[in-house]
This record gives C-alpha cells, sequence and structure tokens, in this order.
C-alpha cells in the first residue's frame, strides 16, 4: 500500500460555497486528527493565493507552502467529493479535491507521484467522483494505480 487513507479522510457528497471552504475543511480534518498543526492549515489558503492546486479536469491537490513543512507531523491525505462542484478560479470547476501533507520534501513528493499515478487514468477519477462508498474511494486510493484492492 503507497499510503495509508483513513475512512474518516474520505468526505463524500458534500457541497461546498467557495474553495476557500474546502480548503479550510481539509485543513480541519488534519488538525483534529493531529497530523499537521494550524500553521500547515492557514498555509494551505498561503498556496492556493500563490499557485492554484488545480491539477487536471476536475481535480484539486489542495496542500500548504514549502515554508510550512516543519508544520507537518504525519504525513496526511482527505479526500474530498463534490458532486455539484465548487470553482477553483480561472474558469476552472473542482469536483474532487484531495489535500495532502507530507513529511519532509521527499515524502510531499513521494504522495503527489502516488496520486498522480491514481489519477491520470480518466475512468478512475471519474468512478471515485461517483462512488458513493468511503471503502471504495480508499480502496482506488491506496492501491496505487486507480484499482480497487479485492
Amino acid at each position: 500500500m503507497p499510503f495509508s487513507l483513513p475512512s474518516d479522510h474520505v468526505l463524500l457528497n458534500r457541497e461546498f460555497g467557495s474553495k476557500r471552504d474546502v480548503i479550510q475543511v481539509i485543513g480541519d480534518v488534519m488538525v483534529r486528527s493531529g497530523e499537521v498543526s494550524p500553521g500547515y492549515a492557514r498555509a494551505m489558503f498561503e498556496k492556493e493565493d500563490q499557485y492554484s492546486t488545480w491539477i487536471t479536469d476536475g481535480v484539486a491537490l489542495p496542500h500548504g507552502t514549502n515554508q510550512a513543512k516543519k508544520e507537518v507531523l504525519r504525513s496526511s491525505i482527505v479526500f474530498v467529493q463534490i458532486p455539484k462542484g465548487v470553482d477553483w478560479g480561472d474558469g476552472k470547476t473542482v469536483y474532487l479535491a484531495i489535500g495532502l501533507a507530507g513529511t519532509g520534501d521527499e515524502q510531499h513528493l513521494q504522495l503527489l507521484a502516488e496520486l498522480a499515478g491514481v489519477l491520470e487514468r480518466p475512468e478512475t477519477i471519474e468512478r471515485l467522483r461517483s462512488s458513493t462508498s468511503s471503502e471504495e474511494v480508499v480502496g482506488m486510493l491506496t492501491a496505487g494505480d486507480g484499482q480497487e484492492v479485492e
């Protein structure tokens, strides 16, 4: 398993008024779970203000700034499904926001690479967008290749 994703870090069928609301919820989950300090959660907003974390059609990967890496206590992933979408700026709509925090540069880059591998296939993104089961989402993401773990 490339990384772990607790089922309470999978938020399905959510609605948000703005991308800031999405990032706030992701940060709250990470802080409440003791994975990051509140400083990292604030740095997620700073990162988004500097550069959009939108990565591909309908998907964003919110994360903190480089300066905030010391605020990561344990690596973390938070998956948020937004069926109606939320405006991410520049005419882009996000349906899946996957927040991440990696301990140190290597872990952060590894998390990004593993998520990119899962998200490179449009059919996987579609399955993640339509899933009604946190277990299915965990299986697809932690399998490392977008295939559900049996």
